[in-house]
C-alpha cells in the first residue's frame, strides 16, 4: 500500500514511520526545506541549544517519551518545572500563597464540574473564592500557556489545571527536539521530499493523486497532516465534505513568541512569570546537566505580543526582561526572537479551545473522509496543542489507513 503523507511535522512523520513499520510505502511531502514543523531547534553563538518552537516533555507524555527512546535519544532533566513559575508584578502574591491557591483551585474545580458551553476561563475564575493576586497570576499563567486571552478560552480548558500547574521537574530532549524529527526522517530515507508543497488533492476515484512541487504522487490513501490554519490552501477535488471543512475552519489558533538571550555568567535553574506582561522566563539545564548560558522567554496571546512590541523586534521585550530578571547578566546583542506568526506554513502557534466551540468537533477533525485521513495536534482531542498530541494523531491516522484504528 502506498500512502501520501502531506506534512513532515511530528504528526506526519509519526504517521509515515508507523506506516513504514507495518510494511506500507509512505511518501512524505513537506513544504519547508526541513522536517519538524513547529518543532525547530537551533544553536546560539555560545553553544546553547534553544527551541524556536515546542519545547518541554511533561508527565504523561508517554508516546513522545517512548518515541524518543525508540529513536536512540535521551530525555534530559531541565532542573526546573514548566508548571511552577514564580509570579512577579501585578497585584502581587507571595509564591507560597500562589501555590496554596493553585491547590485550592484544583479542589474547587472538582467541586464544580459543570462547564456549560459558552463559559470562559475568565468568567469561571471570577466566580471562585481565590486570593485576588493569586487569581490574577493564575489567569496570566493560563493565558500565556494557552496563547489565548482567558476571556476567549473555554472554561473546559481548566479541566487540565492539574497538569498545567504540575510542579514535577520538566524534561527536554537531550540535544534538542529537532533530533526527534531528524531521526524519524532518517529512518524514512528517500520517502521524505522537502520543498514539496501540496497544492491539490484529487480523491474521487480508486486512487489519491496529490499535486505538489515536483509532480504528482499517486497513492492508495493520503494522510493530511498540516495545520488547520493552512489546510484551506490545498485544493481538494471533490471538495472536502461540509462537516470536515466546517470543523477545520472552526479551529482557532493562539499566538505566541519566544525570546532567547545569552548569559554572560552562570545562573541557577529558574521559572519566573511576568503577570502584567503575560510572558514567562526560564533558565534550565542542558544535556550535560549544567545550566545553559541562556535565558528563554515565552509570551502567549495576541495582546501579549502587541504589548511587548514583538512585531517591531526584540527591543521592548528585552527591556522588560531585564527589569523582570535583574538577577541575570544578559548579553542583549545576541538575542534571538522567534514567532510562529511569521511562519507561512502555519501563521499561528497551536490550536486552542474557545467558549463557543462545539464539543463534537474533536471527532469530526479526526474522522477520515474516504481515502483521506487527518492528523495534527488540532485533531488530537485532549492532547491538542502538544507534541504528544501530534505524535498520537499520526499513529492514529496510520492505524486507520491500515484498517486497525486504535482502541
Amino acid at each position: 500500500m502506498r500512502v501520501c503523507v502531506i506534512g513532515a511535522g511530528f504528526a506526519g512523520l509519526a504517521a509515515a514511520l508507523a506506516l513504514q513499520e507495518k510494511g506500507a510505502e509512505p511518501v512524505v511531502l513537506e513544504a519547508r526545506d526541513r522536517v519538524g514543523g513547529r518543532v525547530h531547534s537551533t544553536l546560539l553563538g555560545n553553544g546553547a541549544v534553544v527551541e524556536l518552537g515546542a519545547e518541554f516533555v511533561e508527565q504523561g507524555h508517554r508516546s513522545l517519551a517512548d518515541l524518543v527512546a525508540r529513536l536512540g535519544l535521551d530525555l534530559a532533566p531541565a532542573g526546573m518545572s514548566y508548571g511552577d513559575r514564580e509570579p512577579r508584578g501585578g497585584l502581587g502574591v507571595p509564591q507560597e500563597t500562589y501555590r496554596a491557591e493553585v491547590a485550592k483551585l484544583a479542589e474547587l474545580l472538582v467541586e464544580r464540574p459543570g462547564r456549560p458551553r459558552g463559559l470562559s476561563v475568565a468568567a469561571l475564575l471570577d466566580t471562585l473564592p481565590l486570593d485576588p493576586g493569586a487569581r490574577e497570576a493564575i489567569a496570566a499563567r493560563i493565558q500565556v500557556s494557552a496563547a489565548q486571552p482567558v476571556g476567549a478560552l473555554a472554561a473546559t480548558s481548566l479541566d487540565h489545571a492539574g497538569s498545567t500547574f504540575d510542579r514535577n521537574e520538566s524534561m527536554r530532549v537531550a540535544g534538542g527536539n529537532q533530533l526527534v524529527a531528524d531521526r524519524m526522517a532518517e529512518r524514512l530515507g528517500q520517502a521524505v521530499r522537502l520543498g514539496a508543497a501540496a497544492a491539490a488533492v484529487a480523491w474521487s476515484g480508486p486512487d489519491v493523486h496529490v499535486l505538489a512541487s515536483g509532480g504528482v504522487v499517486t497513492a492508495d490513501a493520503a494522510v493530511v497532516a498540516v495545520p488547520a490554519s493552512v489546510a484551506g490552501r490545498i485544493r481538494f477535488d471533490p471538495p472536502l465534505p461540509d462537516w470536515k471543512r466546517g470543523a477545520l475552519e472552526r479551529v482557532v489558533y493562539g499566538h505566541a513568541a519566544k525570546l532567547f538571550v545569552p548569559l554572560r555568567r552562570p545562573a541557577a535553574p529558574s521559572a519566573v512569570l511576568s503577570v502584567p506582561d503575560l510572558y514567562w522566563t526560564w533558565t534550565a539545564r542542558g544535556a550535560d546537566g549544567a545550566v545553559q548560558p541562556v535565558v528563554s522567554a515565552f509570551a502567549g496571546s495576541a495582546p501579549a505580543l502587541e504589548r511587548l512590541g514583538v512585531a517591531e523586534g526584540p527591543g521592548d521585550w528585552l527591556g522588560r526582561l531585564r527589569a523582570l530578571r535583574p538577577d541575570l547578566d544578559v548579553e542583549v546583542d545576541g538575542a534571538v526572537l522567534s514567532t510562529w506568526d511569521d511562519d507561512p506554513w502555519v501563521g499561528a502557534a497551536y490550536s486552542t479551545r474557545t467558549p463557543g466551540r462545539d464539543p463534537g468537533d474533536d471527532e469530526l477533525l479526526a474522522r477520515p473522509a474516504g481515502r483521506l485521513h487527518f492528523a495534527g495536534e488540532h485533531t488530537a482531542g485532549d492532547w491538542a496543542g502538544m507534541m504528544e498530541g501530534a505524535i498520537r494523531s499520526g499513529v492514529r491516522a496510520a492505524a486507520e489507513v491500515l484498517g486497525h484504528p486504535p482502541a
